[in-house]
């Protein structure tokens, strides 16, 4: 991988961006998941690879049942 000077790691930056979508599509799956995830990224609760891991597995277990 390429070494950037930048601030912040772009992967880590990718998966931020990626939560609020995310969210929405799991909401049309498991509103109170959604909900429950919603709230812990608004009150920043969990850091942003846990959140995104938690969210990448939900919807993976969504779309193999």
């Amino acid at each position: 991988m390429q070494s950037t000077n930048l601030p912040i790691d772009p992967v880590i930056l990718h998966k931020k961006m990626e939560i609020p979508k995310l969210i929405a599509e799991l909401s049309y799956q498991d509103e109170k998941e959604a909900l429950r995830l919603m709230r812990e990224w608004g009150e920043k609760k969990k850091p942003i690879t846990p959140m995104y891991d938690e969210l990448t597995e939900l919807l993976s277990k969504e779309k193999v049942s």
